[in-house]
């Protein structure tokens, strides 16, 4: 099939066909030059359906088909191959027009020549049999705007919108996830154990308070929710919007989860537990491991890493050097930038145990979050905590909330459900220091 173009002529089309002017009858020479002006109109119904050709162009466009077709009937097609060249600036006449959308783009049309020439015309329509001069024209170059007003949508556009900074849900992503099917959680541990073995004489009686008992424990799931409201038209107008403001309210879960996992009061049984209430306060002078300047042993050049490694120690030996071991910092990132940058007495940076890849403290993996209060930190063991996930975080869509119908609004509604648990009898994995100026000068030797 033949494919028409802005660029199309009647000879590109007989040279398809394989046509040969010369050698056309009458009829096949007015069904082929039917054929290419139908062509010429579908390929004008396309521009016109896509907003590229304006009312009067195509009106114009149309009459002069009309035209062409009226005054081609009955003419010999040895007269038809003497205006073929008027028939190729027909096609590129209509190119230019569909091209520009604008009957501007050409000075005068193939229509005014045929009016012109009427009187010829009629000559040639009479005396088929005669050979005849018929007519010819000339076109002028086709104008060119030099400037376009308002043109600034003409440019490039960025399909990706800009968001502004959000920071990540560092602290919560530390936990393993457990799924959970109810809105309690239920556990049992070790209550009072006591270990009374003794050495005895031979067969001699003895007397054993060895014994154990357990307790049950009951953890409350907690709920997070979001709503938003957004105008209905903005969803039919914009598909990024809805997929931006099921985004927002993930975000807005997610980031609130967060926050409460690190520094939440946990005070009511419905809310989320947090490091900042499971964590015991750091103790300098702790008398499991004293590393006081006043009463126990400290630090020589004392600084962040032996602040971390001493609350290390004191997790470790509450877990009796078997049970917990300390393998996470939690601090401000400036406060970790001024640790990373200390130097010696001869002004020698200072990088201790930091690595190339994830960086390290005493051995601990470093989190920073700009969550974390300045002069702060928590040190605990990790794998000793865990979120309890009742439900992942869920959105839908209502249409029929309050007065929506009224405001054409949807509302969308994002829901969460989880819980930060730790084992009653392993909150000593986790400790805080909420001073680390102050806890650094305790450990200091003097």
């Amino acid at each position: 099939m033949f494919k028409f173009t802005k660029k199309s002529t009647f000879s590109d089309y007989l040279a398809f066909k394989g046509l040969d002017a010369l050698k056309m009858d009458e009829e096949e020479g007015t069904a082929a030059m039917n054929e290419f002006v139908q062509g010429l109109k579908d390929l004008l119904a396309a521009f016109e359906e896509a907003g590229k050709a304006t009312d009067e162009t195509v009106e114009e466009v149309e009459e002069e088909v009309k035209a062409i077709k009226e005054q081609l009937k009955g003419i010999d097609l040895n007269v038809i191959k003497q205006t073929l060249l008027a028939v190729k600036e027909q096609g590129k006449f209509l190119a230019t027009l569909k091209g520009a959308g604008s009957t501007k783009a050409v000075n005068k049309t193939l229509k005014s020549y045929i009016e012109e020439n009427s009187e010829v015309l009629k000559e040639m329509r009479a005396n088929k049999s005669k050979r005849n001069a018929g007519f010819s024209f000339t076109t002028k170059a086709t104008e060119v705007a030099t400037d376009i007003g308002s043109r600034d949508y003409l440019g490039t556009i960025d399909p990706n919108i800009g968001v502004k900074p959000v920071r990540e849900t560092s602290i919560i992503d530390l936990f393993p996830r457990r799924a959970v099917s109810g809105e309690y959680f239920h556990y049992w541990e070790e209550d009072v154990v006591t270990r009374d073995a003794k050495f005895v004489i031979a067969c001699a009686t003895s007397v054993h308070a060895t014994k154990k008992t357990w307790v049950k424990r009951t953890v409350e799931l907690a709920k997070i929710r979001d709503i938003i409201d957004i105008c209905i038209d903005m969803l039919d107008d914009y598909s990024f919007v809805e997929s931006s403001m099921r985004k927002l309210i993930d975000e807005s879960i997610k980031l609130l989860a967060d926050r409460e996992l690190l520094l939440g009061v946990g005070v009511a049984s419905t809310d989320l537990l947090s490091l900042t209430t499971v964590s015991s306060e750091f103790n300098a002078a702790n008398p499991v491991a004293d590393f006081s300047a006043l009463t126990g042993t400290p630090f020589q050049d004392a600084n962040l890493e032996q602040l971390v490694d001493a609350m290390g120690a004191q997790i470790s030996i509450f877990g009796e050097q078997n049970a917990w071991m300390a393998d996470t910092l939690v601090m401000n990132y400036k406060d970790f930038v001024n640790y990373r940058n200390l130097k010696d007495a001869n002004g020698n940076k200072l990088m201790h145990t930091l690595s190339d890849t994830v960086a390290t403290i005493a051995g601990m993996k470093v989190i920073t979050s700009p969550i974390v209060v300045a002069n702060t930190c928590f040190v605990f063991d990790s794998s000793k905590g865990e979120i309890l996930d009742r439900q992942a975080i869920t959105v839908q869509t209502s249409y029929e909330n309050k007065d929506n119908i009224e405001h054409e609004l949807v509302t969308l509604v994002g829901v969460e459900r989880l819980q930060f648990n730790v084992r009653l009898i392993e909150r000593d994995a986790f400790m805080k220091c909420s001073d680390i100026a102050t806890a650094i000068s305790a450990i200091l030797k003097p």
